[in-house]
């Protein structure tokens, strides 16, 4: 599972990756916009996951979001981290980005988002290896 690195205030958590809606897109083309943007990897196909309504706090600024989660099968290797992805993820806040096992989340002492994250793979019988391949 790729998991992005994000701070406020000296706090320090870990997300998957995602972003907001621009225009009129639907999730999944958001999805599809943000890999391009985030991962720089398009023409992919999402599976829709599951979504949910959540409520917090980011520099200072309360949010309301609807959010949904889509599996994208990658290799880690997949990923180019070119300079416009890392000048993207500086502009946006990431700090570091890195590849979970089920076992890392499940026992890490950082904050990883959604908090549920480990059960919901389990659920939907998603085993993350250590490879980064679901």
């Amino acid at each position: 599972m790729l998991l992005f690195q994000y701070e406020d205030g000296g706090r320090r958590w870990w997300v998957t990756p995602g972003g907001a809606l621009e225009g009129d897109e639907t999730f999944e083309e958001a999805a599809i916009r943000e890999a391009a943007e985030e991962l720089a990897i398009s023409s992919r196909s999402f599976l829709p996951l599951w979504r949910r309504t959540v409520e917090f706090s980011f520099r200072g600024t309360p949010f309301r979001q609807e959010e949904h989660y889509f599996l994208l099968r990658i290799a880690p290797g997949e990923v180019a981290l070119g300079h416009e992805v890392r000048e993207a993820h500086r502009h946006e806040g990431i700090l570091a980005m890195r590849w979970w096992s089920l076992e890392d989340i499940d026992t890490t002492s950082e904050q990883v988002f959604p908090e549920d994250l480990a059960q919901r793979l389990r659920e939907l019988r998603l085993e993350v290896t250590p490879t980064g391949r679901p």
